[in-house]
């Protein structure tokens, strides 16, 4: 199993229990949630989050919702949280 470190953190670090005007009860909507803690640094033109140049990919929706990072508690089949 290749556990997303968020999850270490408790479910609140991520989703607001008692209501929230996103999606899934998060605490932000879009990539800036994912953004809280991973690290983007801009390199030319681009913004490289890890090794991986997203400017493109951010531009598609939020991590999940683009379709990159689909199982976003954990995956037991890829370390970059695929399904």
């Amino acid at each position: 199993m290749f556990e997303h470190e968020a999850m270490r953190e408790g479910c609140t670090s991520c989703h607001q229990p008692h209501g929230s005007i996103s999606s899934k009860l998060l605490v932000q909507r879009d990539a800036n949630l994912c953004l809280k803690c991973h690290a983007q640094t801009p390199q030319g033109n681009g913004v490289w989050i890890g090794k991986v140049d997203h400017t493109q990919l951010l531009r598609l929706g939020s991590c999940w919702s683009a379709g990159c990072h689909t199982a976003v508690h954990g995956s037991s089949v890829h370390p970059k949280l695929l399904y």
